[in-house]
């Protein structure tokens, strides 16, 4: 029986098939698995993933028997099948690697916002310090101008001195500030290159 199926047409071959002979399913995977191997290795250049794709083909092709109603011949059913399969694939594939960037992405940007905050929060630490370092009505103008955004002439009244004055301690406050934190940058950068 085995070896009169070679000579078997497909249209015999499913007619057998639906009557669940095993050896016609044989028959037909002996007869088209080289040809759809090929098919689908040509589009996914892959061994391992073309063996599966085949194997999930024939599979659905046993499990399906009694159902199946090709139209056209089994050549071009399977043809069809295996492209569709491949498609499918390469598209799960086009997500995959999508989201895989897209995750390395988000890595990368959190990492960086991160960084951010650190240095930011280590600036601001640094600058407080070296203002609290201000006699006490230096460092009210300072504070009043660069935090709190007053002007000068607001300032000037708020605290009952000229507008003059209120430049005077803040042309001080930055010098003071800029000398001061030098060497604090400096331990910023030290700090950044540690991170990196």
């Amino acid at each position: 029986m085995i070896a009169r199926l070679a000579s078997f047409t497909d249209e015999q071959l499913l007619l057998f098939l639906k009557e669940n002979n095993e050896n016609a399913f044989d028959e037909i995977y002996n007869r088209y698995w080289a040809k759809l191997f090929s098919q689908a290795y040509k589009r996914l250049a892959n061994k391992e993933t073309t063996e599966e794709l085949l194997q999930d083909l024939f599979t659905k092709l046993w499990l399906n028997r009694h159902q199946i109603n090709i139209t056209s011949s089994l050549g071009a059913y399977l043809s069809g099948s295996i492209k569709y399969l491949v498609l499918n694939q390469i598209e799960k594939e086009g997500v995959r690697q999508r989201f895989a960037v897209a995750h390395k992405q988000s890595l990368v940007t959190h990492h960086n916002l991160t960084e951010e905050t650190i240095i930011s929060q280590e600036l601001e630490g640094l600058v407080a310090q070296e203002v609290e370092k201000l006699s006490p009505k230096c460092k009210s103008v300072f504070v009043l101008s660069r935090f709190d955004q007053y002007s000068n002439k607001d300032i000037a009244q708020r605290l009952n001195i000229s507008e003059k004055t209120v430049e005077n301690h803040i042309a001080k406050a930055i010098k003071l500030l800029k000398s001061n934190l030098k060497e604090s940058l400096a331990a910023v950068i030290i700090l950044l290159n540690a991170l990196v």
